[in-house]
């Protein structure tokens, strides 16, 4: 860092330094500015033609188009690092007052990994996360997904921000350079359809007519839901415990922004049943005995 100090002394090092600065932020300015340009274009002449303003495309369509940008996004940072010093270089060969300029580059470059500013960090994390996922695809726009303990849909997701919106119509924004260090766990990775996993508790001294009539009841609600996708499999399966008998199903919701609809609708389905054939479901805080159920 000292180094560094002492060629800043000279005017025309600064120049030049300010410059290769100039050139790195500069151009990913220019390229976001151009997207953005591009972008409004499309739906100003969507919009006159009397056409969604959104490009309906498919996911292979969209996952072809976002790793074109995030290659060329990422390409474009390298080579504006890489390149422009030893052009600048080049320029200046035959100024002896810029013979320290190569020197001043390497050190400016150094202190940058190892010192910059969060800005720096969060734009360089946040632009190799999303090279990475570009092509890896661990999740994508549209996907339900759960990070950091936030599960929504993704709705927006570029270099500084992932966001998410939530089931109460929250926008949460999420920094995309610290998603290097979380688990992200996707519901549908890029289908319609998602997996629902539904519990329902049965008292521990339930007997096997009424278990067997409870487990049909959950299979009949779950076919008779409008939500439920028959083209995939369904299962239920028990797990005893102390307490009481765990009954899993397994079923598909067909969208899977609406699994809140088809979850309610079994477990509405479920308890109208269960209440109306006197079946005990296991105890909370209080205490049930079989004689609570034959009164």
């Amino acid at each position: 860092m000292d180094q560094l100090i002492e060629l800043l002394d000279n005017p025309k090092i600064v120049i030049y330094l300010l410059t290769y600065l100039g050139v790195v932020i500069g151009g990913q300015i220019l390229y976001g500015m151009g997207v953005y340009v591009q972008k409004k274009s499309n739906y100003h002449k969507r919009k006159l033609q009397g056409l969604p303003e959104e490009i309906l495309i498919n996911n292979s369509e969209r996952l072809a188009s976002r790793r074109v940008d995030a290659l060329f996004q990422s390409g474009l940072l390298l080579a504006t690092i890489l390149l422009t010093p030893f052009t600048l270089i080049a320029i200046t060969q035959a100024d002896k007052d810029t013979r320290g300029l190569g020197i001043a580059f390497l050190v400016l470059f150094g202190w940058i990994l190892s010192n910059g500013t969060d800005l720096i960090t969060a734009f360089i994390g946040g632009l190799a996360f999303k090279t990475v996922v570009a092509f890896k695809q661990p999740f994508q726009i549209g996907d339900r997904i759960t990070v950091q303990d936030v599960s929504g849909k993704v709705i927006k997701f570029n270099t500084f921000f992932l966001v998410l919106q939530t089931l109460d119509h929250d926008r949460i924004s999420i920094p995309t350079h610290t998603l290097w260090t979380e688990i992200v766990s996707s519901a549908n990775a890029g289908n319609l359809s998602s997996l629902c996993v539904m519990n329902f508790y049965l008292a521990s001294f339930v007997n096997a007519e009424q278990r067997q009539k409870a487990e049909d009841a959950i299979w009949d609600a779950i076919q008779a839901s409008v939500y439920y996708d028959s083209s995939k499999p369904m299962q239920i399966y028990l797990i005893q415990t102390p307490e009481a008998i765990q009954l899993t199903a397994k079923a598909y919701v067909a969208c899977t922004y609406n699994e809140p609809l088809f979850v309610s609708d079994v477990t509405r389905a479920f308890l109208d049943f269960v209440s109306k054939e006197k079946i005990a479901l296991a105890p909370g805080s209080w205490e049930l005995s079989p004689d609570d159920f034959t009164k």
